[in-house]
């Protein structure tokens, strides 16, 4: 699988990720809905949670 993805949030970036590692990353909050996701296909960067990738960040219960 092709290392494609990169990812991006105020305070880091990241990548080239394949899409596995990606949605590993999403599933384990470390990247979070505050990133941006890009990849050499797309004009611009999107935000994760615009994407269809925001399926896999993890529901947030509430307290």
């Amino acid at each position: 699988m092709d290392k494609i993805w990169y990812v991006r949030s105020s305070k880091r970036k990241g990548g080239p990720f394949t899409e596995e590692e990606l949605i590993r990353l999403i599933r384990q909050e470390i990247v979070d809905e505050e990133y941006e996701i890009w990849n050499p296909d797309m004009e611009k960067w999107m935000r994760l949670v615009d994407s269809v990738y925001s399926f896999y960040i993890p529901v947030k219960e509430e307290q």
